[in-house]
């Protein structure tokens, strides 16, 4: 319908003239539009509507104008995108904790009398990851793609009486990126998302970074880094506890163009 409107007010503003209709094959008809403008006369219009260039102009431009439309409708260079996660993070737990028992007023004969012990622990542990992830697909269209990993995890709920319920329920660990590579020359301008999400224990983490970077074919090139940092602390009955959360995830891309 919109299609046909824009054609009859087309016909009706130049009645005089024959519109030119240049079905497209590969490139979109806004990006030959933007491509073509500057060619244009003052007199001459050119408009897109699904996949064609409709262009308003004298017969001998209108062939000149259809004509360098299909020069430039070529099919886009093929490109194979990598994208490389890697990440790592260390927990450690600390606390100190007072046990043993303190008579108060004579001591019995036969009883333990005062006894009281210090006692420290501290437990770390490290764990590291690292991912890639390829897709092919062609200069200025996006892509997606991602892999996922279930399992079940534990939960709790109280109810308004006072009761605890537990179960479990099945959780997705989904890692994956977007991508939107526009070549330019010899280098080229990408629109990526990347997010990653992984099991640790009986909880779910992730990370997500989005930006626009550019660099050269053929190069890797750093994308950005995300770090997170947590702590907490315990009162126990006599004594402390502490805890250390602490990850650093990097991502980096690299695109090549096909044969």
């Amino acid at each position: 319908m919109r299609f046909v409107l824009l054609v009859s007010l087309l016909l009706a503003n130049s009645a005089a003239q024959a519109l030119q209709l240049v079905e497209l094959n590969w490139r979109a008809p806004s990006e030959l539009q933007a491509a073509l403008q500057p060619q244009l006369r003052p007199d001459e219009r050119l408009s897109a509507m699904d996949n064609k260039l409709i262009i308003d102009a004298s017969p001998e431009r209108e062939a000149r104008l259809a004509e360098l439309a299909r020069q430039l409708d070529v099919r886009p260079v093929s490109l194979r995108l990598e994208v490389s996660q890697s990440g790592s993070s260390v927990q450690s737990q600390s606390g100190v904790q007072l046990q043993g028992n303190i008579s108060i007023g004579r001591t019995l004969p036969g009883s333990a009398g005062n006894g009281v012990a210090l006692s420290a622990q501290q437990d770390s542990h490290s764990r590291s990851s690292q991912s890639l992830q390829s897709l092919t697909l062609l200069d200025g269209r996006s892509g997606f793609i991602q892999t996922a990993n279930s399992r079940p995890l534990p939960w709790l709920l109280l109810t308004p009486q006072g009761n605890i319920v537990r179960g479990s329920s099945w959780q997705e660990a989904v890692s994956g990126f977007y991508a939107l590579p526009h070549l330019q020359g010899e280098r080229v301008l990408i629109e990526l998302a990347v997010s990653q999400q992984a099991f640790a224990g009986n909880q779910l983490k992730g990370s997500q970074l989005s930006t626009t970077v550019a660099g050269r074919l053929g190069e890797w090139i750093e994308v950005g880094s995300i770090g997170r940092d947590e702590q907490g602390r315990s009162s126990l009955l006599i004594g402390t506890g502490r805890q250390l959360l602490s990850g650093q995830q990097s991502v980096r891309i690299r695109v090549q163009a096909l044969p």
